[in-house]
């Protein structure tokens, strides 16, 4: 398969060197790295150099014993984390470190990733992703991963075809090894979901909101959970509008300074959506005032009818971007009524049947 990267003015088509389909692609803090995770059970970090991308060598290892499902980077505050997940039942942590390792390939009793890298670029020093620690709570395959936003100390939600998300914290940020489960929610339990239970997740980035989680499943079921210090649980407080078909992709949109948040859902109804979500307030028996959201509206895309897999927003939450299995991606904007359309379109070379399917994150 293979992976487009964006450079000033101009589209890089790269080779991905994954021997089987690429399932997820992530940009880092700054963008200026990404990773790659595929159904031949590796991992890849890209970096960039200059105008072009490569891969230093240690970048490529093994990181599951399966299917290599998601891919998701922590904030840099807590140094170069990566969070995999697969359909062996585990959501890993790992850890670069760089240079200094004498033979290629060496490694600690710790590091069950052995880098080997095929595409060496240039000078870039000698890189190892060591596994800090093994999540291995799923009963079932584990099918989306993310870091919690920054202040909300490095946490992980993960989400399971068992039907439940659990949600790890690293208490001493010094001690990667230790990630006690501190919260889980059953999204798609007791036959609400089919055999893929929770397919996807996104986390709230409001610095002034509680944690916050949007949650979709094989039923189709688009959830938004929140964390009560209270009764220290997370509640359902929103049901958004359902996809007739599963829900294959979420992204909640980062808050800069709006009044209402915006969350954008794809499922296999070949549906793309976005709703809009505005504050309020809830009571509960105890007469205790405690903020809330309500759905305002969602508005369905006019997409033609094509296939949505993935949705992604930009840094500012203005501009969406969707890809499917066309070979193009569509960027999605707001007029001044609040409707959406689409403003742009970026198509990837489908040549050789092999269609970029992950959405790009955009600069600006």
């Amino acid at each position: 398969g293979a992976a487009a990267a964006t450079g000033p003015g101009q589209a890089q088509t790269l080779s991905s060197l994954h021997r089987d389909y690429v399932h997820s692609i992530a940009f880092d803090h700054y963008g200026r790295r990404f990773a790659t995770c595929s159904g031949d059970r590796t991992v890849r970090v890209w970096d960039q150099q200059g105008d072009t991308w490569s891969s230093a060598p240690g970048s490529e290892w093994q990181a599951h014993r399966g299917s290599v499902t998601q891919i998701s980077w922590a904030h840099p505050e807590f140094g170069q984390l990566l969070a995999t997940c697969g359909s062996d039942h585990a959501a890993t942590v790992w850890e670069e470190r760089v240079g200094g390792l004498g033979l290629p390939g060496a490694q600690s009793a710790e590091a069950t990733g052995t880098g080997t890298s095929g595409a060496a670029g240039g000078n870039q020093p000698a890189t190892r992703w060591v596994n800090k620690a093994q999540l291995t709570d799923a009963r079932k395959a584990v099918t989306c991963v993310q870091f919690a936003p920054r202040h909300l100390g490095l946490k992980l939600a993960t989400g399971s075809a068992d039907g439940i998300v659990r949600i790890y914290e690293a208490i001493d940020v010094a001690n990667l090894n230790h990630w006690p489960m501190n919260g889980s929610i059953d999204a798609e339990v007791g036959g609400k979901g089919g055999e893929l239970g929770v397919t996807s997740l996104s986390w709230c980035g409001g610095r002034f909101e509680p944690p916050t989680l949007v949650v979709g499943g094989s039923s189709g079921a688009v959830s938004v959970y929140r964390y009560s210090d209270a009764s220290r649980a997370w509640n359902l407080i929103v049901s958004l509008p359902k996809h007739d078909r599963g829900v294959l992709n979420l992204s909640w949109a980062p808050n800069v300074g709006r009044s209402y948040h915006l969350i954008a859902s794809c499922g296999q109804d070949n549906v793309l959506r976005i709703h809009r979500l505005k504050r309020g307030t809830s009571t509960d028996g105890q007469q205790k005032t405690t903020a809330s959201l309500e759905l305002e509206s969602s508005q369905a895309l006019e997409t033609g009818g094509a296939e949505v897999w993935r949705c992604e927003w930009n840094v500012t939450g203005t501009v969406l971007a969707s890809s499917g299995d066309g070979g193009v991606v569509q960027l999605w904007k707001s007029d001044y009524r609040k409707d959406w359309s689409c403003v742009s379109k970026v198509h990837g070379d489908t040549q050789g049947g092999a269609a970029v399917a992950a959405a790009t994150k955009m600069a600006s």
